[in-house]
């Protein structure tokens, strides 16, 4: 596999890549707790593209539309030690960005890429209850709602957060299913 910092994916309208130090000030704004100074954004930047967490296999995408090349979003892959270091997905979109169907379209490339190039088997998706619009994502996506799970939230309190799986042998059958309605 080629190394993670040189990885970019590509859809019909966006670019999936590795964070670089000019996102910082959108970096900041999509993270939930933000940084305090310019610096602590690029050291989190940093962090990402050196691949520093603490032997978790994760994958972080910024998202782009293919035209603008801005940063509006990010998507990612990682094993959750919370969830017993199953993989999670996770995204979120800016703002002024979102209802585009962004999120769907970025989270449907990082997951052929994790079942595809990565060889997981299985994804997880936890979602608060009150997140309609990410519940929307996950399940036009074929994830499979099983239960709740209490888990810490961004913020370190534990919260009840729906628990959602996807299975590559599910993921094929919902995309043959979808190629076959396009050939008629």
């Amino acid at each position: 596999m080629q190394n993670q910092s040189d990885m970019e994916l590509i859809t019909k309208r966006l670019s999936l890549r590795q964070p670089t130090e000019t996102d910082a000030d959108i970096i900041s704004h999509l993270l939930r707790n933000g940084y305090e100074t310019k610096e602590a954004t690029l050291k989190h930047i940093r962090w990402i593209n050196n691949n520093a967490y603490e032997n978790r296999l994760v994958f972080n995408f910024f998202i782009s539309p293919k035209q603008a090349k801005e940063c509006i979003g990010r998507v990612y892959i990682h094993s959750k030690p919370e969830l017993n270091r199953e993989f999670e997905i996770g995204y979120g979109i800016s703002e002024e960005h979102r209802n585009n169907g962004y999120a769907t379209e970025a989270a449907e490339a990082i997951i052929q890429f994790a079942f595809e190039i990565v060889g997981l088997d299985v994804l997880v998706a936890i979602v608060k209850p009150e997140n309609i619009p990410s519940r929307r994502v996950i399940e036009k996506l074929g994830f499979t709602y099983h239960s709740v799970r209490s888990v810490a939230d961004e913020n370190g309190v534990d919260c009840d957060f729906g628990y959602s799986r996807l299975y590559h042998r599910d993921w094929n059958m919902m995309k043959q299913a979808v190629d076959q309605q396009k050939a008629f």
